[in-house]
């Protein structure tokens, strides 16, 4: 545990049913789980607190036990984009612990959340002594190279309406039904467009008749329609 942290009975077992549930740490030894909770600690973090900033050391990898907490990417002008939202049972800040490097971006809690922080020593400890550990993070750190060249086809190769279908498909899932998980400004910073942008390609949507959307509800009347705009772009007339 860090110095000048003090663990409360709540904290200790907050900090344990969030190891256990951790998909990077399912079928590891009961009691290498229980003496890596005991070198963890946890962070309270209020809505809009800075809980990482950009270039600074992280001291772990952090998860999160409840809330949400958005990734930014910052220019000069202070302008941001949101590379992830992390939300509850996520992690996020494996390779800058494990490299041991700043964090390449801002990390701000959307509303109040608690993370719990796994230190890196602790972390290279269990890698060592525990061979399917190791192989599952190695896993998750090639999963999420994955989804970063995903994230930059996206950006570089999509238009504004094909990432936007495509993020509809993936809320939905199998519904039909979706809301909306943040505000516009958000989702929009999320997509790499602008708000107007956004909210101009979802008006498109719901005048083609291939969604219904009141506030952040939105129905998908057209399931066919979506999936062909997450893949083509174009929009089509749907009668």
């Amino acid at each position: 545990m860090a110095d000048g942290f003090t663990t409360t009975a709540h904290d200790a077992r907050l900090i344990q049913g969030l190891i256990r549930n951790l998909p990077v740490f399912s079928g590891v030894l009961p009691a290498n789980l229980a003496a890596l909770s005991q070198e963890c600690w946890v962070l309270s973090a209020a809505r809009g607190a800075l809980v990482a900033a950009q270039a600074a050391r992280l001291p772990g990898v952090l998860g999160l036990a409840y809330g949400a907490v958005k990734l930014v990417l910052r220019r000069h002008d202070r302008a941001e984009r949101v590379l992830r939202v992390i939300g509850a049972l996520q992690t996020f800040g494996e390779s800058s612990a494990l490299l041991t490097r700043g964090a390449p971006y801002d990390a701000i809690a959307l509303q109040e959340s608690k993370l719990v922080v796994i230190p890196t020593a602790s972390l290279f400890a269990l890698l060592e002594r525990d061979a399917r550990f190791a192989r599952r993070m190695v896993t998750a750190l090639a999963e999420g190279k994955a989804e970063l060249y995903a994230e930059m086809e996206a950006a570089t190769l999509l238009s504004g309406m094909q990432r936007l279908a495509g993020y509809l498909k993936e809320l939905a899932g199998e519904e039909r039904t979706l809301s909306l998980p943040f505000s516009k400004t958000l989702v929009a910073s999320r997509l790499g467009i602008k708000k107007e942008t956004l909210s101009r390609l979802l008006r498109e949507l719901v005048e083609q008749r291939v969604i219904d959307m009141a506030r952040r509800e939105i129905v998908i009347l057209e399931p066919a329609a979506l999936r062909e705009l997450a893949s083509s772009g174009p929009v089509r007339t749907v009668s």
